[in-house]
């Protein structure tokens, strides 16, 4: 897919501007401070109607404004579709094709973007909820069945943990919540596993491509149920083992919302042992896999990558340039950039115009 052009009004430190881009590489280049990334951020939002880097849609609103405006045209092979959002401080309005859009799942058949941010970099030292949310976003993506069942699990979590501070917990409550988290164990461990199995059909050969080294790399699932039984009845059992300590803490300890996984490289866990060049290449690698993974040339994700190149040596661009030249879609940010081929964005004072 495509996006052909983008329009914002009051997003961020943009006030006005409407720009079209082509399909290909598209570098967005200028100074630090002049909004490249709010422009990056822009383009991500189409696809989660969320910012990566913003706990929610207020800050994303300009300064003295009521609200902001996103609109976007995307082509997915000949089929065009237009995407508008408004931000308030009282919600957010999505329109696909100029009608309401009300699951947040759709949005992803439209506008699916793969995103690295420099605070991916920290993403296999960092703490397991941010190695879950890179699984859930990634799946969710690729199947709204999966976005529903944990949107599902996250609510039920969310209700337990309720009841479980309660004053005086109604323990067949939080049994109940309970033993409706296990219903939904099994087949969120059967996606996120699926999803793993795939991601290390890709890895390897990623990695090697960006590194320019030969290296055993893959990705190691660490589910909330071991071994075969990842039954509801199994799940209910682990749930009730460990009822008395939730009770204690007052919070849910074991569940899919606990699971993690790690990524080894040569046999070594790369948190562990990989060096500062090895886990942003890995990372890199992990961010991009998602694009591979889907058949559909139409359907392959937009490519977002902000401030990638400013830790890297002038190998490990020329070689990620070489990968990124042979996607579909691609937007990078970086201060000064000369990449042969390659559509310039020009940004300055917040705002943006394409060179002639």
């Amino acid at each position: 897919m495509n996006l052909t052009r983008l329009v914002l009004r009051n997003f961020r430190t943009y006030g006005s501007l409407q720009i079209e881009f082509d399909p290909g590489l598209n570098l967005i280049l200028g100074s630090n401070a002049s909004g490249k990334t709010n422009l990056a951020e822009a383009i991500y939002y189409l696809s989660l109607a969320r910012s990566w880097r913003a706990p929610n849609d207020r800050v994303l609103i300009k300064d003295g404004e009521a609200a902001a405006q996103i609109a976007a045209g995307l082509m997915e092979g000949e089929l065009h579709r237009s995407l508008e959002f408004e931000l308030s401080k009282e919600g957010k309005r999505i329109k696909l094709n100029e009608k309401p859009v009300r699951k947040l799942s759709d949005l992803c058949k439209v506008a699916n973007v793969v995103l690295f941010a420099p605070s991916d970099v920290s993403l296999f030292v960092g703490a397991p909820s941010e190695r879950r949310g890179y699984l859930d976003v990634a799946i969710s993506k690729q199947s709204s069945d999966y976005f529903a069942l944990i949107s599902r699990y996250s609510r039920l979590l969310k209700e337990r943990n309720a009841a479980l501070k309660a004053p005086t917990p109604n323990i067949e409550l939080v049994r109940t919540f309970a033993d409706q988290m296990a219903e939904l164990t099994s087949p969120i461990i059967s996606y996120r596993a699926m999803f793993i199995s795939s991601l290390n059909d890709i890895l390897p050969s990623l990695y090697e491509r960006l590194s320019g080294q030969k290296a055993s790399c893959k990705a190691v699932y660490r589910p909330f149920l071991k071994g075969a039984d990842i039954s509801p009845e199994r799940a209910k059992k682990e749930y009730e083992a460990a009822l008395e300590s939730d009770l204690a803490h007052r919070a849910t300890g074991v569940g899919i919302h606990r699971e993690d996984f790690s990524l080894v490289l040569n046999g070594d866990d790369i948190a562990a042992y990989g060096s500062q060049g090895e886990n942003r290449t890995a990372v890199i690698a992990l961010k991009l896999a998602p694009y591979f993974l889907i058949e559909s040339a139409a359907k392959k994700p937009i490519a977002v990558l902000d401030d990638v190149t400013s830790e890297l040596d002038a190998d490990r661009i020329h070689r990620l340039f070489e990968v990124l030249r042979n996607l579909g879609q691609v937007f990078v940010t970086a201060t000064e950039l000369d990449i042969e081929g390659a559509s310039i964005i020009d940004v300055a004072s917040n705002n943006a115009k394409r060179r002639i």
